[in-house]
């Protein structure tokens, strides 16, 4: 897997050559991150792509289908062969959340408790 390096602001980066791509384990994370980033009816070419992030946030009861929802969109990645894990960490102080998450992929290797913040 070859795909554009996004920096912090969730940019591609151009100008660096080669070094402007990730490939193989460094790929999926960021896949990952950016399929997880997404919200369900945002993208113009698939509605149904990525959580629904806007309906399970608002009663805190939901964190079950949320955890599942999560769990469905890391395991649809292709490269993704286990979702291991799956937790969450809600902050009341400044309403943000937290996704740790550990998968098992085709490269042989674990990707271990890699955070997002949403």
């Amino acid at each position: 897997m070859i795909i554009r390096t996004i920096d912090a602001d969730g940019d591609w980066t151009f100008g660096k050559g080669i070094s402007s791509y990730r490939r193989n384990l460094l790929a999926l994370s960021q896949h990952i991150q950016t399929r997880l980033l997404e919200w369900k009816g945002d993208c113009f070419f698939d509605n149904e792509a990525g959580v629904d992030w806007n309906n399970r946030l608002e009663k805190r009861q939901q964190l079950e289908p949320l955890r599942d929802e999560v769990r469905t969109v890391i395991l649809k990645t292709d490269g993704v062969t286990e979702v291991i894990n799956v937790s969450f960490n809600f902050n009341s102080i400044n309403r943000g959340l937290r996704l740790d998450y550990s998968i098992k992929t085709i490269y042989s290797e674990e990707i271990e408790e890699n955070t997002i913040n949403i």
